[in-house]
């Protein structure tokens, strides 16, 4: 009997259009209570399935681009800033779905708290529902979808009349608990192993098995479609980027604003169906990431106000330039490219503040009322997809409920890495500027470290290389002397991939791709890698140079190309990474293979081994301070995002949090006093475009992982083994290698990434500990250096970084360092008179 009456509530809803017509909406099916787990935010409050969808955000979804970030490393500065296309897709996120009362039937076998997999979640503005007083819907709730009066009609004294029934329990906004651990014994993530005799039965259900099919069908038929959707944006989308004029950039956005419809009016129509009885976990997780919608959940008017906030700040951004140092009639300079180059390349320490400091001021100041009314519109973008807060919502891609406090338990373990490098990189650069502007134990100005925002130290490795006298390995002179072309880069690439046990890419990917710039038209050469979502045609669009750096480069977009050849026999909804960090992570994992010299003494590009510790530390510095010291930039950068989106941090003092968490993670403090007058994060690319940052520390520790787990399959290293150190493994024709990687590109999105990790590498968490053995060489280095100077390791807080105050954050302290408050209280009053007896002396 049980059976019957559930096969045929799943066929009411099931028997709505799955069209993209309008269909009228599902009955509101009776639900069982959920259950309470420990780590959600908040305890003993009710876990739905609505609220576990952190499966991804849609960055990638339908094709590009897949960047390099500067060569397969993680120095985004300037690169990834600009890569057309990702504005849109990165802010997608997850759905929400329409509110559902609770019922607790004593009689039934869903009574209980047996199963937890409804989606249902308020949506209304307000904590409780009234009632309606419209006679056709018989007492429901007036804001709940249900369908016709027509479809059932029902009796004022059965369970369905809420209005009667004492055990009906409304789900509230403040009873929402996002996350449940996916890893409890006898649970997972969609309790699959629990109240097994029950759904045992219903699934034996032939009625049951009949709606379950009709589903099947619908998402395969919904697939199709939205793959030729897909592959149309994506296309028009390459064509603006492979030839770009103002007809193929309309043509660019009208197919991306198409798709982006269709994509909201399938989510919609996939929020009618009832998922509660789904028990089969694939379908029902391919249903629930295609019920995502992201910010489009919003209404239209607020979606306007959200795209506009946006286009102001990027304009803001785009268009900010300054003048040049004791040239005040030369004022055209921006971010890109002269002002890069000015603080890559000068060593003039004024010049450097001045830079930074009127980049900060022109690109940041203007934007931060908009940035504060679009943290309001986070809120509301949390709300519609059924999340508290917008600062859940930021880091809902990545299925935990401790997300935050996962990232933070990492860095802590790279964090004595970070500090030693951080101390001997503030002893050389105290030795070039000399102690008066450096403190020996106070954090690092930022304006000095060769980056604008100091998250690379690259730039400044002429200062900081621990053994002058050994030359970096630099195999350029002798690519160009042996004829290197980028069409022969791309296929040693790929010879690369096929001697691990990987997939040929076919002629069709070099007759497609853009390997260098045309001739005859103008192509946006930042490097990427294209899914056209047809299975079969994948591209890549990059303007090579033949240099060491571009062949790194090369072959981390052709492992791109491998992740979509792996991962293709899967649904358009699985087919991405596991989460935004995969492709990234992989990407960097085999770049990290392929810069070891050993690899380049294989393709004959050296002609002698290294095998001296002084190109070992050289090497593995030049790695750490583009790797390790962007780790806590990339960290506070989104943490402080959550902090101002959840309301952790208040926005009037929003921009002096950034620098106490700048200077708590990364050791790093601004060249001059700041305030609240700025909002110096804003001159940061993603802050204005609302890119999310925290995947670039994820796949930084990811990439370390997975390299790890290639070179123990493929016997490269062995820990405690001098012999075989882990920056000296090269898996190039090492298919044991290539088939773990196989393996974990093989699930695209079809699992969560936990499991991902679990089943691939034996590692069911984020771990950076791999990170730590691959520079332990440089770690110990860095030790007895820094014993051996007597250097303070870590840094102390030495006086204000920013003020509240307008009158205080106006003083520039300049020489480094920073006054306590009693001298600065001092210093006020005596430039307040100098002033006035300045302006006396005038007017006298």
């Amino acid at each position: 009997m049980h059976g019957i009456s559930v096969a045929v509530w799943l066929c009411l809803s099931l028997s709505l259009s799955f069209s993209l017509s309008s269909a009228d909406p599902q009955l509101n099916l009776p639900t069982p209570r959920p259950e309470v787990y420990y780590n959600g935010y908040t305890p003993n409050v009710a876990t739905t399935p609505a609220q576990q969808r952190a499966d991804r955000d849609r960055d990638h979804r339908y094709g590009p681009p897949y960047s390099d970030d500067g060569g397969g490393g993680n120095n985004d500065d300037g690169l990834d800033d600009f890569r057309i296309g990702q504005t849109n897709e990165e802010r997608m996120r997850i759905g929400y779905a329409y509110p559902s009362p609770r019922v607790n039937f004593s009689d039934s076998p869903f009574s209980g708290d047996r199963f937890a997999n409804h989606n249902y979640g308020p949506v209304s503005s307000t904590t409780q529902r009234a009632y309606s007083n419209d006679p056709n819907l018989n007492g429901r709730f007036s804001d709940v979808p249900y369908s016709t009066q027509g479809e059932r009609n029902f009796n004022p004294n059965d369970q369905y009349n809420y209005n009667n029934n004492p055990n009906v329990e409304f789900v509230g906004v403040n009873n929402r608990n996002r996350f449940e651990n996916p890893f409890l014994p006898n649970q997972d993530r969609f309790n699959l192993n629990q109240g097994y005799q029950e759904r045992q039965r219903y699934q034996e259900d032939r009625r049951y098995q009949q709606e379950l099919e009709k589903l099947r069908t619908l998402l395969m038929e919904s697939d199709q479609k939205g793959s030729l959707e897909c592959t149309a944006n994506v296309a028009a989308q390459w064509n603006f980027e492979t030839n770009v004029n103002d007809f193929t950039q309309t043509e660019a956005l009208n197919a991306q604003q198409r798709y982006v419809e269709f994509q909201r009016i399938t989510a919609e129509q996939s929020k009618r169906i009832n998922k509660d009885l789904i028990f089969d976990r694939r379908l029902y997780r391919q249903l629930m990431l295609q019920s995502e919608v992201g910010p489009n959940a919003l209404p239209l008017d607020v979606l306007d106000r959200y795209n506009r906030l946006l286009n102001e700040m990027l304009f803001l951004y785009n268009s900010a330039g300054i003048c040049a140092y004791q040239q005040p009639f030369q004022c055209d300079l921006h971010y890109i490219p002269e002002l890069k180059d000015i603080m890559a390349k000068s060593r003039d320490w004024d010049e450097l503040q001045h830079t930074w400091v009127e980049f900060h001021r022109k690109a940041g100041r203007g934007m931060r009322d908009s940035y504060e009314q679009l943290i309001d519109v986070m809120q509301e973008v949390a709300y519609v997809n059924n999340v508290t807060n917008g600062g859940e919502y930021w880091y809902l891609a990545y299925e935990s409920g401790n997300f935050r406090q996962d990232m933070d338990i990492v860095w802590e373990q790279i964090r004595p890495l970070y500090e030693s490098l951080h101390s001997y990189v503030r002893r050389k650069l105290r030795d070039y500027y000399g102690p008066d502007r450096i403190n020996r134990i106070a954090p690092i100005p930022s304006h000095i470290l060769g980056n604008m925002y100091g998250q690379s130290w690259s730039n400044v490795l002429d200062i900081l290389i621990p053994y002058p006298g050994r030359k970096l390995i630099d195999v350029t002179p002798r690519m160009v002397e042996q004829g290197y072309t980028p069409l022969l880069m791309f296929q040693l690439a790929e010879e690369f991939f096929t001697s691990i046990n990987m997939s040929a890419v076919g002629p069709e990917f070099f007759r497609n791709s853009v390997f260098e710039q045309p001739l005859d038209r103008r192509v946006l050469c930042e490097p990427s890698a294209w899914d056209f979502c047809n299975r079969h045609d994948f591209r890549v669009k990059i303007c090579s140079d033949i240099n060491q750096r571009s062949l790194i480069s090369v072959h981390h977009e052709m492992a791109h190309i491998q992740y979509f050849l792996q991962y293709r026999h899967h649904p358009k909804i699985f087919r991405n990474g596991a989460n935004p960090a995969f492709h990234q992570a992989v990407g960097d994992a085999i770049g990290l293979s392929v810069s070891t010299p050993r690899h380049l003494q294989t393709l004959g590009l050296l002609q002698r081994s290294l095998d001296e510790s002084s190109y070992d530390i050289n090497y593995l510095f030049t790695m750490a301070i583009d790797k390790v010291a962007f780790l806590p930039f990339a960290l506070s950068l989104d943490n402080w995002r959550y902090d101002v989106f959840s309301g952790n941090a208040n926005k009037r003092t929003m921009n002096c949090h950034y620098w106490n968490m700048r200077e708590k993670y990364s050791g790093i403090k601004p060249p001059v006093l700041r305030s609240e007058m700025d909002f110096d994060l804003g001159g940061k690319y993603h802050i204005p475009a609302n890119i999310p940052y925290i995947k670039y520390f994820f796949s930084t520790v990811l990439q370390f992982q997975i390299y790890r787990a290639m070179c123990r399959e493929a016997g490269q290293y062995i820990p405690g083994d001098p012999r075989k150190p882990l920056h000296k493994c090269d898996v190039y024709r090492q298919p044991a290698a290539g088939n773990l990687l196989k393996k974990l590109m093989a699930k695209g999105a079809s699992q969560p990434w936990q499991e991902v990790l679990k089943e691939t590498l034996q590692e069911g968490r984020l771990d950076g500990s791999a990170l730590r053995e691959y520079f332990a060489p440089l770690e110990e280095w860095l030790r007895q250096e820094n014993l051996r100077t007597n250097e303070y390791v870590g840094w102390n807080y030495d006086g204000d970084y920013c003020k509240r105050s307008i009158e205080t954050a106006g003083l520039q302290v300049f020489g480094g360092y920073y006054n306590g408050g009693k001298d600065l209280e001092l210093s006020l009053p005596i430039l307040i008179f100098s002033i006035c007896s300045y302006f006396s002396l005038h007017i006298i």
